[in-house]
Order: C-alpha cells, then structure tokens, then sequence
C-alpha cells in the first residue's frame, strides 16, 4: 500500500496579509465607532433627563463620569489610525 503524496503547504501570500491586516484595522474602527456611539447617546439621554432639574450634584457627577468615558473610548478608537 502507497501513500499519497501530499501537496506543498501554501504559505499566504503579501496581498493574504495585507487584506487580514485592513480587514482587523476595520473591526476595530467598527468597534471603536460603535462603543462611541452608544457612549453618546447615553450621554444624550441622561443629560436630557437630567436637564430640568440639574441641581442634584451626584447626578452631575454621573453625567461628566459618561462623558469622560466618552472622550478615553474615542481616543482609543483613534489610536488605531
């Protein structure tokens, strides 16, 4: 009994790497993107709920927490450019 012969490993290619690399450059920008998203329109709701009686001090507090977050997650999605 014979063995097949096995074909040579195909090794990927500079265009195979370079598609893979723009390919997680862009699900990471997607990501970054939508994390940004969500982020401000939490930030929208909870200023617009907190809008008419702004005094409560723990809720200003909470509201600049969103917002800090806001800045650190976009700041992140841009370092991957």
């Amino acid at each position: 009994m014979t063995i097949p012969e096995r074909g040579t490993v195909q090794q990927p290619t500079d265009s195979a790497r370079e598609d893979a690399a723009d390919t997680k450059w862009g699900i990471r920008e997607g990501i970054g993107l939508s994390l940004v998203s969500i982020f401000g329109l939490l930030l929208l709701v909870v200023g617009l709920l907190l809008a008419p009686g702004l005094a409560a001090a723990a809720s200003t507090v909470g509201l600049l927490a969103f917002a800090v977050a806001l800045v650190v997650v976009g700041r992140w999605s841009w370092n991957g450019r």
